[in-house]
């Protein structure tokens, strides 16, 4: 029994982090069109950002955390005006692979700066535990479950209750419509890639703690993000923090307790089989909006 409250609870807080970085997905392709592979990327620059700021400058964790934040909406903006601003008339393809170019960019950068050797990153919550009914959880993944909620209620009020919410919208529902309308796609596609950006190293500064901090942090992270965002219907907020749930129990708890060996696999199968068997995701959405 403790065994199961332990793995639902890494779960909970797996598909927590999962729902952030698909969130950035999601975030990005309803504004621009464009799926960002370049996301894994961010995650794992998010992360020895938090490293750099912590263990290089010595500052304490939540201020560390929070200057690797802004160092990331710098990057999420250069990233707009160079892989994509000059590209924005040029067809889905190019842009697709200028991202790939900008995450092989970004890696080989984090190597030359930081090298291959794995580092670590001090965490906000510490090294405690909590224990319930004989199990053990990391005070790291109740923060995780508490930062993801506040994230998403930050994005449901930005994207529910906000002018940049509303035209976000209206791209992802006609977006030549929403131009003739007068909406301004520069200026949203610049916030949608720094949004984005944003919640890719948040990501990447929740999940390093938990392990060592090394150039492949973000990739799986990624592969299994989308996979979520599949899952959960890829135009559907709601749908896309579901399917990050969803993922990262099935992960966890069912790749735990019946495929202990195999549980990295249960992602791609998975999003395999959404394809294949339900496109539409978990939520049906006759069109893509938030």
């Amino acid at each position: 029994m403790d065994n199961v409250i332990a793995l639902t609870a890494s779960g909970i807080a797996s598909g927590a982090v999962l729902a952030i970085a698909a969130l950035g997905f999601l975030v990005l392709h309803n504004a621009t069109g464009v799926v960002n592979f370049a996301h894994g990327d961010l995650i794992t620059l998010g992360a020895y950002l938090g490293v750099w700021a912590t263990t290089d400058l010595g500052l304490p964790v939540l201020p560390g955390y929070l200057l690797a934040l802004l160092v990331m909406a710098a990057v999420g903006l250069l990233i707009e005006r160079t892989a994509f601003a000059p590209l924005r008339k040029k067809p889905l393809i190019v842009v697709v692979i200028a991202t790939l170019a900008a995450a092989t960019v970004i890696r080989g950068l984090i190597a030359v700066w930081q090298g291959s050797t794995p580092k670590t990153l001090p965490s906000p919550a510490g090294d405690g535990a909590l224990r319930i009914a004989g199990a053990t959880i990391a005070h790291q993944r109740l923060l995780i479950v508490a930062v993801a909620a506040v994230a998403v209620v930050a994005l449901l009020l930005l994207f529910g209750r906000t002018s940049f919410g509303r035209q976000v919208r209206a791209l992802a529902t006609d977006p030549d419509t929403a131009r003739l309308q007068g909406v301004r796609t520069k200026a949203i596609g610049m916030a949608a890639f720094v949004i984005s950006s944003v919640l890719a190293g948040l990501a990447g500064l929740l999940v390093a703690p938990l392990g060592a901090v090394d150039l492949n942090l973000g990739f799986g992270l990624m592969i299994t993000a989308f996979a979520a965002a599949v899952l959960g219907g890829f135009g559907s907020l709601t749908g896309v923090v579901l399917g990050a749930l969803a993922i990262g129990l099935i992960e966890q708890l069912v790749g735990g307790l019946l495929f202990p060996s195999y549980s990295t696999m249960l992602a791609p199968i998975v999003l395999f089989l959404v394809i294949v068997f339900r496109p539409q995701g978990l939520v049906n959405v006759t069109r893509s909006r938030l």
